[in-house]
């Protein structure tokens, strides 16, 4: 079992809060009213009274009240009171899940449990049982509450409540909000030892404005039983010996035991880095380039159609359970049955839909989901039509003995070709990307007893920093100038950057001397698209160019920094000296955009391992496209001032009270 930081909890942004509930005991009011959607969470129907009460009782748990939170629990009244006045018209028609105009393996509201880990307090040898989930939405959010407990089945805590507030999408942490559980895992290991079933119970209440203006309340709940003794059996606290009644291994003899429950993967997982013989603890994927520094690359021919530019990942390995999965669930809720053969092997039979189990979220699919985009994308398994089910449908299930009980292994291989995931918005560059692997069945616990509908989730948690790391998160990688680009040549014309070709020569400089011009030779081309804005900057003889906006731009000191930092008055490098920046706009771009990797001559007695370049693009001075991959990413933190910046003013109160 992988180890995860706690120190995700001072991570999660300037505009989060996070504290202990009142309570160990966390309750569900299961004869409330709700309205069910075909995949995921629950959603409640606020034109009851009923309901309204449950949510401000839930708010209230934590402290939060009309005083602390006055706009919060004033949008709340608002949208009860319209419903009373206009039944019709107080909740939208169609919900955050299902109302933007995305690809088909898009989901536009993503509400996911991501699994249970155990972590170890920076600094020390403590270990915690942590519990997870995130939400995210492809819609601006003006507020988001999600609370997070793993409980048995009275209810009864096994981690500690915990809840965090986000204040529309930060900086940090973008349209991805992310909640954590957890408790001391010496504290933990006898609740979860006696329990006879696990749950992770979560609620999140997002508010966003929608299109008359109103801000809009959804309140969702989302509840997922995951393998008790699967998770016992990862920390080696099993042993095939073990029957019902028997005593379990105590914690203090965790490790001790061999033990093969959980998942080993082959793919994806970060496999090199631009430093030899290390990893970097991140799955680099790159589009339409490779010198060296990616796990995997996505490569297409020159001119292949935007459509048809589509992220493609392998997906390898396996995971091992304890009992005997009966039955794999669809992301359509049609279900594959297991047959024993009786000899460890098994016949899958392709059977009806049926209906969704309330403990789980989703059928078995693979998720890639990013902070930038948000919402989720899933497998299509095809590069030109989606196969909703095709992952599911690539499941192969063992049996293996283990004493008197039965242990299952599930296992897939998805080559890259099948890894296929949704439409060109992923192809673009995306920084910390979750992968999801969501796995639904019903599993046979012990020989006799009734199956229960059980998740298994594999992927990167993306809570922040990891020790001893297994699946790190995706960066998905390029930078790149807008189609039509002019390049300089070093004799002094000009040619479109999608005319040149590996092996030209244009005109550059060393990022140790931007100022001393440079015959220097096209080691690499990489060709894509643009999910976001790109950045237009003009200066004040009338040089305009159209970049990304994290792709380097020189300035008069020499230093590079991103074309989205470049203020108006700034001074910067270009073909004829230095010149002002006299105006800057956001410009959606639509055509592909490209970069290139420069290099002097192996030859020339100035080479220096490593040394990255700038170039002149319709005359200004940019970075290729390793001075980019320096520096790809960064981590920003906000101030309370850019927090109250780009808040609404009436959230102002709210905002304030929850750092307080």
């Amino acid at each position: 079992m992988k180890l995860l930081s706690l120190s995700v909890a001072l991570a999660l942004g300037a505009a989060t809060s996070i504290a202990q509930a009142q309570s160990d005991v966390v309750q569900v009011n299961a004869s409330s009213p709700v309205l069910e959607i075909k995949q995921g969470f629950v959603k409640s129907d606020l034109t009851s009274k009923q309901n309204i009460q449950a949510l401000k009782q839930r708010l209230n748990k934590y402290g939060l009240n009309k005083q602390n939170r006055p706009h919060l629990f004033n949008v709340i009244d608002k949208q009860y009171a319209r419903s009373l006045a206009a039944p019709s018209l107080a909740i939208p028609s169609v919900s955050m899940a299902n109302d933007c105009n995305a690809h088909n393996s898009s989901l536009c509201s993503f509400f996911k449990h991501m699994g249970i880990e155990v972590a170890t307090l920076p600094g020390t040898n403590e270990e915690y049982l942590v519990v997870s989930a995130l939400n995210s939405e492809k819609k601006p959010t003006n507020y988001t509450f999600i609370d997070i407990t793993l409980v048995n089945e009275k209810g009864e805590s096994i981690t500690l409540p915990r809840y965090a507030e986000f204040f529309g999408d930060g900086e940090q942490e973008k349209k991805r909000k992310s909640i954590y559980s957890s408790a001391r895992l010496s504290d933990a290991l006898a609740k979860l030892q006696s329990a006879e079933q696990i749950y992770a119970d979560a609620w999140v209440t997002v508010v966003y404005t929608d299109a008359n203006g109103n801000e809009v309340v959804e309140d969702r709940n989302s509840k997922v039983e995951y393998s008790k003794d699967t998770i016992l059996g990862e920390l080696g606290l099993i042993t095939p010996e073990v029957q019902s009644g028997a005593p379990m291994v105590s914690v203090q003899n965790a490790g001790t035991l061999t033990t093969d429950f959980g998942s080993t993967l082959s793919h994806p997982k970060d496999l090199r880095s631009k430093e030899a013989g290390q990893l970097d603890n991140k799955i680099i994927v790159c589009l339409n380039r490779n010198y060296g520094d990616c796990d995997y690359e996505n490569i297409y021919p020159a001119g292949t159609p935007n459509d048809q530019l589509k992220l493609k990942i392998p997906f390898v390995g396996e995971y091992i359970m304890m009992g005997k999965v009966t039955r794999i669930y669809r992301p359509d809720w049609s279900v594959i049955d297991v047959v024993d053969n009786g000899d460890g092997s098994t016949t899958l039979k392709s059977g009806p839909q049926v209906q969704k189990p309330d403990v789980i979220d989703f059928g078995s699919n693979i998720f890639i989901q990013t902070k930038e985009g948000g919402g989720a994308t899933s497998i299509s398994g095809d590069q030109y039509n989606d196969i909703q089910n095709f992952f599911a449908d690539n499941i192969q299930v063992e049996y293996i003995p283990f004493g008197r009980r039965t242990k299952t292994k599930l296992s897939w291989n998805i080559t890259r070709n099948q890894g296929v995931f949704g439409d060109a918005t992923l192809y673009g560059r995306y920084q910390d990307a979750n992968w999801i692997m969501n796995i639904a069945v019903d599993n046979e616990p012990r020989p006799g007893q009734t199956a229960r509908a059980e998740t298994v989730v594999i992927g990167s948690a993306g809570l922040g920093s990891w020790e001893d790391i297994d699946y790190p998160q995706m960066q998905i990688v390029y930078s790149c100038l807008a189609q039509g680009s002019l390049i300089t040549l070093p004799d002094g014309s000009q040619m479109p950057i999608e005319k040149l070709a590996v092996g030209d020569l244009v005109m550059g400089a060393s990022q140790y001397n931007p100022a001393n011009r440079l015959a220097l030779e096209i080691k690499d081309i990489s060709v894509g698209v643009e999910a976001i804005p790109m950045i237009e900057i003009k200066t004040k003889s009338g040089k305009k160019l159209l970049l990304t906006e994290s792709h380097p731009v020189i300035m008069q000191s020499g230093e590079s920094i991103w074309a989205n930092e470049v203020q108006l008055g700034d001074r910067i490098h270009t073909q004829d000296g230095i010149e002002f920046v006299s105006k800057i706009k956001e410009v959606k771009f639509k055509d592909k955009v490209y970069n290139l990797r420069l290099s002097r001559s192996k030859d020339d007695p100035n080479y220096l391992e490593g040394e990255t370049f700038s170039m002149f693009a319709n005359g200004l001075q940019v970075g290729d496209l390793a001075m980019q991959s320096n520096n790809e990413f960064k981590e920003k933190v906000e101030t309370q001032q850019d927090v109250l910046n780009r808040l609404p003013e009436p959230w102002h109160k709210d905002y304030l009270n929850s750092i307080k």
